[in-house]
């Protein structure tokens, strides 16, 4: 065998036939040949040139048959439902915890009814600010973490988790001192609720950052079990040691970031010890700003929109208590209960989500080159069966957890769980606005599958905006627990703005398929 042969098989390599001398040009400068490449060491003018008598030995060798990659085998229908839609509802499940250990105990891992209003809003205010703090970096770390790991790249995966939780760990702690000073200076909260703030804030955010080193490994399982064992921290500080509240919790919470960074970081060493990767240098962090920089703002924005609603309603709440903001028990437990319909349609959205993908890689199989119209109305049609669905899901889910509620309400006491006429009237329009927002999160995942992250982070900004127009002007003209409706506001322009280019996209689906990645 000469030189030349050996060269054509090495860039025909698992590949299929060549067509032309052309595909054999290319094949030579993907191996690296150049012009002077072919002069020198095969004597011929130029690539082209060397395709052309390399083309001539396209039958010395057999070859693999046409096709992009192995169908994926998938597991009965039925069964991988019930397991996505199991994901689903374990992604949401840490609120469902929250709200079931607070109405039956009275107390959770950071809710509490057997404290003080005022001490309630302080804790309150930590929780929010801890959720705008690292929403953002939670994100990064989901988004650019899960991505390397399914690359195989387990150490540019373990890296961008070390580099972004050290990051912003650094950032709650400067934030949490900055804090400290400003209210040192200027005193404006007293001593005690300002400990509250700080305690809250800090521990929470620590322990929201260490969740999304979890959510890499998609293991929200143990996320669910991590915020139980919580709840069991809290009961045992306080009626074994006898620790009053808020602290019992402070010191639940301490001792769960410890535990759950411990075994976030068992699990990272792991993947460490598995390497399959070839590098191990970052990009630049010029492009790591430039690619991460959607997920941040989605991030920021979106645990911004699921509180403004709430910030409105308690301002105005606080207007007679002498504080910006007071904590509005009838309105948490309205807002709450609705928040249950999010998560049982949490499960919808992962289930429908990995039915996509499924359905894009099989029938990228499935359909030849020119039947690409076809292939967009197939998944057309795949849309509006999976809407039908989730409008029947969604009705029936409201109705169903209203009568839950109602009923709960009949055998738990007030104080504890006051489902009052005005509870159920948010509870009503929050839970549309939290089936539109659903609805909506299932598109953005789809578009971020297809890198269209903009689309995204435009609608969540867009749909914050409103939710703050719509929800001051009314809570401030009418009621306020009309602030409600600037959540349900933005939901829909949320839903709209990502409905409105999923609809353009699957119409064109086959261009977008192509220009993803």
């Amino acid at each position: 065998m000469n030189k030349l042969q050996k060269l054509y098989l090495a860039i025909t390599k698992d590949r299929g036939e060549p067509l032309d001398f052309w595909e054999i040009a290319a094949l030579l400068e993907v191996y690296g040949i150049r012009d002077i490449d072919a002069k020198k060491e095969y004597g011929f003018e130029d690539v082209f040139a060397l395709a052309k008598e390399l083309y001539r030995f396209k039958n010395i060798k057999e070859y693999p048959k046409a096709h992009l990659i192995e169908a994926e085998q998938l597991p009965p229908l039925k069964k991988r439902i019930f397991k996505n839609y199991i994901k689903g509802l374990a992604f949401a499940f840490p609120i469902f915890v929250q709200i079931i250990a607070t109405i039956l105990f009275g107390f959770a891992l950071w809710s509490n009814t057997k404290i003080d209003i005022s001490e309630a809003t302080f804790i309150a205010l930590g929780i929010f600010v801890a959720m705008i703090v690292t929403g953002g970096p939670a994100q990064v770390i989901g988004r650019k973490g899960l991505y390397y790991l399914k690359m195989h790249e387990n150490i540019l995966a373990a890296k961008i988790i070390y580099r972004f939780f050290g990051l912003s760990l650094l950032a709650l702690l400067f934030l949490g001192v900055l804090f400290w000073v400003f209210n040192l200076i200027f005193g404006i909260f007293d001593a005690h609720l300002f400990y509250i703030f700080e305690a809250s804030f800090l521990l929470l955010g620590i322990l929201f950052l260490a969740i999304a080193v979890f959510y890499v490994f998609e293991d929200y399982e143990s996320v669910v079990y991590f915020i139980l064992v919580g709840v069991v921290f809290v009961a045992i500080f306080h009626y074994l040691f006898g620790i009053s509240f808020p602290d019992a919790q402070f010191y639940a919470l301490a001792l769960l970031d410890v535990v759950i960074i411990y075994f976030g970081y068992k699990k990272v060493q792991k993947i460490q010890q598995e390497v399959e990767a070839e590098g191990e240098l970052l990009p630049k962090p010029s492009m790591l700003l430039y690619t991460l920089m959607p997920f941040f703002v989605y991030g920021l924005f979106y645990f911004i929109f699921l509180i403004t609603d709430r910030v409105i309603e308690w301002s105005i709440n606080g207007l007679h208590s002498g504080y910006f903001l007071w904590f509005d028990v009838i309105y948490e437990i309205g807002i709450d209960v609705s928040m249950l319909v999010f998560i049982i349609l949490m499960g919808i959205l992962e289930v429908v989500v990995y039915e996509f993908l499924y359905r894009i890689n099989e029938k990228v199989f499935y359909y030849k080159l020119h039947a690409y119209k076809e292939f967009n109305q197939d998944f057309i049609d795949f849309y509006k069966k999976i809407n039908k669905i989730f409008i029947i899901v969604a009705l029936l889910s409201i109705i169903a957890i209203y009568i839950f509620a109602y009923i709960l309400s009949l055998f738990v006491d007030e104080q504890r769980f006051p489902f009052t006429m005005h509870s159920q009237f948010v509870y009503f329009v929050g839970a549309i606005a939290y089936a539109f927002l659903t609805h909506g999160l299932m598109n953005a995942l789809i578009l971020f599958s297809f890198s269209r992250q903009n689309v995204v982070v435009k609608a969540i900004v867009y749909a914050t905006i409103v939710d703050f127009v719509i929800g001051t002007l009314l809570a401030n003209m009418f009621v306020k627990y009309w602030a409600v409706f600037g959540l349900v506001a933005g939901s829909i322009v949320f839903w709209y703005i990502t409905y409105s280019f999923i609809k353009k996209m699957f119409n064109n689906l086959d261009y977008y398929y192509y220009s993803a990645y």
